[in-house]
């Protein structure tokens, strides 16, 4: 029985690691030639809307189309190992592109289909292989023979991270065959998007930074009403200095919920604090809640708690509370955190009966 499963189980192996195969052996044969001489103008920001807008600009090497340059054309011969006459084509351009995760590791996961107005000196991409790898442009007339200015935009939903390298590269025409060139001299984005750093493709090492995109904050607006309460009880209970629990009413739709976009967020902490219209009691122990005239006074404190991670939980006025934001792409690129309310009451000795209001202000603030 062991002979006859074994073919089977060797089948299954070879099925198995025949798509990371695959992938490892579709950039064989690369060809590296120092296309580019430096770039310049890099900017990379993120819209409103979630979609990475890049561009950036390229001074070529001198002399690349100039057919009666030995030099390029040895090179290019030992390069491809060709005895024909060899040139760069002028009417054609491509661009590499690298995507990265946190850990390093190459993005297969992005596709054509997510880029948006890729174009090399204003002509539109021709193509765009899977995963963004490579963009082939053709024109009529021919591209400049000094510059290349390229952009393009993307949606970025399904990134957490961006972290981008690029290169630009050519055909290489002889005798009928054509060889595709990169330049090993890429460029990367720093942490801000908006200075080029150095990229190495022939490494394929992911670049030293991120784009940092600082998140806008929503915070929603409620109405935190709480239920009617009994004076005689909350009397008593404060004589215990234990204080009584006002409920909410409607209390699953009242939680303190952070909104904001989780692209490009990384491992920085955010302060939240708070601040009241009505001002804090003598000891600053507790916000006052106070009746229309002023003359009435609850004191109150909030304890806000985070059904998904504990540690989020804090009490307010004491604390300021210092939050990691998670990412999580499932909803488009929009994150969320979100607290739901305890309100503690506390009579004083000017505490009757009446309706008592007052408004809270939350504050989130970056850490450096």
């Amino acid at each position: 029985m062991n002979i006859k499963n074994k073919p089977l189980l060797i089948g299954l192996l070879l099925l198995f690691l025949h798509p990371a195969a695959a992938i490892a052996n579709k950039w064989a044969g690369i060809y590296f030639y120092p296309l580019a001489s430096k770039y310049s103008n890099c900017k990379m920001t993120l819209s409103e809307d979630n979609h990475l807008t890049v561009s950036f600009d390229v001074t070529l090497a001198d002399h690349l189309f100039d057919i009666s340059n030995s030099d390029h054309i040895q090179r290019w011969q030992e390069l491809t190992r060709s005895q024909q006459h060899i040139m760069l084509a002028q009417n054609k351009a491509l661009l590499y592109l690298y995507f990265y995760r946190a850990d390093g590791s190459i993005d297969f996961s992005l596709q054509s289909g997510e880029v948006q107005d890729m174009s090399l000196n204003g002509v539109p991409a021709q193509h765009i292989s899977n995963y963004i790898r490579e963009a082939i442009f053709v024109s009529t007339p021919a591209f400049s023979n000094q510059s290349y200015h390229v952009s393009f935009s993307l949606a970025v939903s399904t990134l957490k991270h961006i972290r981008m390298g690029a290169t630009i590269g050519g055909v290489l025409h002889s005798e009928g065959q054509q060889y595709s060139v990169r330049s090993p001299n890429g460029v990367a984005f720093n942490q801000s998007g908006n200075q080029c750093e150095f990229f190495d493709p022939t490494t394929e090492i992911a670049p030293a930074h991120a784009l940092y995109i600082e998140p806008k904050f929503r915070l929603g607006s409620a109405i935190w009403q709480l239920k009617s309460l009994d004076l005689d009880h909350l009397l008593d209970s404060t004589a215990d200095n234990h204080g009584l629990h006002a409920p909410l009413v409607n209390a699953p739709a009242n939680r303190f919920c952070i909104h904001y976009s989780s692209v490009g967020i990384q491992n920085r902490r955010y302060m939240i604090s708070a601040s009241n219209l009505n001002g804090l009691a003598e000891s600053s122990r507790y916000f006052q809640l106070k009746d229309n005239q002023g003359e009435h006074i609850i004191n109150y404190k909030v304890t806000l708690k985070n059904h998904e991670d504990s540690e989020a939980d804090f009490s307010l006025p004491k604390e300021k509370k210092f939050v990691q934001l998670k990412s999580d792409t499932s909803s488009g690129g929009e994150a969320q955190m979100c607290w739901s309310p305890r309100i503690r009451v506390y009579s004083t000795d000017t505490t009757d009966k009446g309706h008592y209001t007052d408004t809270l202000n939350f504050t989130i603030t970056p850490l450096a």
